[in-house]
């Protein structure tokens, strides 16, 4: 499963702190703290490593209104934007990830949590962020890589201190992009292959 490779590469030295791992640490990139690269980093490429002093645990529960409500608005299961405004904020249960507070500030990175069997946004790999700027126009060209192509009156609505919502797919990978309050969702998702065993 694409998920159980993500987890299988995303490598977290707390976890992995035993003598003679060094060499394979090393191989692996420390993961950026700036959130568009952190998310390229590990939703998009799959890898990075977490160190004790970049990345703390953190809990659904603990952020912001507005922070769950760009998340909901992100895991909407929908393309139509004035549907996935109208998203609530998950129940905690819907969101069993990994967190990790990311350089004690306010970025977050949710780790999928494969075969929870609680949905997408389980499945799911996000960063979180509180702000806007370059940030977020940078986020807009992973959903929209050819976003400068669309004529102004027919692209998306792009105020990061508003709510929004922005989704693509390419190949089987499925982009958001959601905000709320000045919280940025930026996520992605694979769906597992089908299995023609169940279909039958």
């Amino acid at each position: 499963m694409q998920v159980d490779r993500l987890l299988a590469r995303l490598i977290l030295p707390a976890l992995v702190a035993v003598p003679g791992v060094a060499s394979a640490q090393e191989a692996v990139a420390t993961a950026p703290t700036e959130p568009v690269a952190l998310f390229r980093a590990v939703c998009m490429g799959g890898s990075a490593r977490l160190t004790r002093g970049m990345a703390e645990p953190a809990t659904y529960a603990t952020l912001p209104l507005p922070a769950q409500r760009a998340i909901g608005i992100g895991a909407a299961s929908t393309d139509n934007a004035a549907d996935a405004l109208k998203a609530p904020a998950p129940e905690p249960a819907k969101v069993p990830n990994s967190i990790y507070r990311i350089a004690g500030g306010n970025i977050y990175l949710f780790v999928p949590k494969a075969g929870s069997g609680t949905g997408t946004l389980a499945e799911s790999c996000m960063v979180l962020w509180i702000g806007g700027g370059d940030d977020y126009l940078a986020a807009r060209k992973i959903v929209l890589p050819s976003e400068e192509k669309v004529p102004l009156y027919a692209r998306p609505e792009s105020k990061p201190d508003r709510a929004t919502f922005t989704a693509a797919s390419f190949g089987t990978t499925q982009y958001s992009l959601a905000t709320f309050g000045g919280w940025i969702a930026l996520r992605s998702f694979t769906p597992p292959p089908s299995d023609p065993e169940k279909a039958n």
